[in-house]
C-alpha cells in the first residue's frame, strides 16, 4: 500500500466525521506539527497511534493500513460517502422546514395568491 492511500482515508475519514486535523492530533495525543509533517512528508505512524486513530475514526487500523480485501475496503468508503450525503440531506431538510415554517399558509377570506406573494418591481 501507499502511504497517500493511508492519509487518502484518514482524510476521508476526518471529513466524513467533521473532525479537524488540530482536533485529531488532540485526541490521538500527538502535536499538530507532528500530523502535519506525516502527512506532509508521507510518514506512517508508528502502530500504537495508527490504532488510535482508528478507534477514534470507526474503523480498524487494518482498514487505514489498506490490509483490507479490496471490496471490503471500497463498501467501507460508499458508507461513508452514503453517511455524508445523508447528512446533508438532513441538514437541508432542516433548513427547508425552518424557512417554510415563517411562510404563512393561505386560508379562508385571506384574498388572491397574489396577496402573499411579494411583489417584484
Amino acid at each position: 500500500m501507499k502511504n497517500d492511500d493511508f492519509w487518502g482515508r484518514v482524510k476521508l475519514l476526518l471529513k466524513a466525521h467533521k473532525i479537524t486535523q488540530k482536533k485529531f492530533s488532540e485526541h490521538i495525543l500527538i502535536p499538530i506539527s507532528t500530523l502535519t509533517g506525516w502527512i506532509h512528508y508521507d510518514r506512517i505512524p508508528d502502530t500504537e497511534t495508527v490504532y488510535r486513530m482508528a478507534i477514534l475514526l470507526g474503523v480498524t487500523s487494518n482498514f487505514l493500513l489498506g490490509g483490507e480485501e479490496k471490496d471490503i475496503a471500497e463498501r467501507r468508503l460508499s458508507e461513508l460517502a452514503a453517511r455524508e450525503a445523508l447528512f446533508q440531506i438532513r441538514e437541508l431538510a432542516e433548513l427547508i422546514l425552518k424557512e417554510t415554517s415563517k411562510v404563512k399558509p393561505i386560508g379562508k377570506g385571506q384574498g388572491s395568491v397574489r396577496n402573499v406573494l411579494p411583489q417584484v418591481s
